[in-house]
């Protein structure tokens, strides 16, 4: 019984919590490239100062890309 201590259990808690963070990370991966698209997208828009109407859409289109990317994680069909 000597290998059940505080450090044993705070060094298994860690690789639980590391195990559960890893998945979560592959799970929102498509969240977080589609954020960082639209991100991308908003600062080459911005880059002049004004926004046209086109790039508008363009970044429309990027957030409409987030919001699919979201409800495909918590809804599957």
């Amino acid at each position: 019984m000597e290998w059940i201590s505080w450090s044993n259990a705070a060094y298994l808690a860690a690789i639980i919590i590391g195990g559960g963070l890893t998945f979560a990370a592959s799970k929102y991966r498509t969240v977080l490239k589609e954020i960082q698209e639209a991100l991308n997208t908003y600062h080459e828009a911005a880059k002049d100062g004004e926004i046209t109407e086109e790039e508008r859409n363009r970044i429309m289109k990027e957030v409409l890309d987030i919001a699919k990317a979201g409800v495909k994680i918590f809804w599957r069909w």
